[in-house]
């Protein structure tokens, strides 16, 4: 009798103690899987994040040469619109033709400062979800 009840508790023990081997492999294999997700998305991030920055000294120079073109079309109008008072129809055209560049160019200006803005705001989007990835990432380490 009591080598039947030490043997049960043998079996048990060692039953149970295989369970929980095979349960921590598979947590293992899964959270080795999570991190190599993670680890792409945070290359993907940082590859986006590169690209970003580097974008953004060109919106920067864009917003130079858009506002200068932008000052030159308003000279350019403000100089027909003088001539256009006391000028003929010609004139008065070709003033309406300067004031409708000189809102042309500054469109352009305005959405030359919206690109720089919004990539401005990317950058710092992606360096939030740089960080946050980069938390998951050792909190899986730490699992290990």
């Amino acid at each position: 009798m009591k080598k039947s009840i030490l043997l049960i508790i043998l079996f048990a023990y060692f039953g149970f103690n295989f369970e929980v081997k095979a349960e921590s492999t598979v947590d293992t294999a899964k959270v080795h899987r999570q991190l190599k997700q993670l680890s792409v998305k945070l290359i993907d991030l940082q590859t986006e994040l590169k690209k970003t920055q580097d974008r953004l000294p060109i919106d920067s120079a864009a917003i130079a040469k858009t506002e200068s073109k932008s000052e030159d079309a308003l000279a350019a109008s403000k100089k027909a619109a003088g001539k256009a008072v006391n000028g003929d129809l010609s004139d008065a055209k070709k003033a309406e033709k300067k004031a409708s560049q000189a809102a042309d160019a500054k469109d352009d200006a305005n959405d030359a400062k919206k690109k720089l803005r919004r990539d401005h705001d990317k950058v710092k989007d992606l360096l939030k979800d740089i960080e946050k990835t980069n938390k998951k990432i050792e909190e899986l380490k730490a699992q290990l």
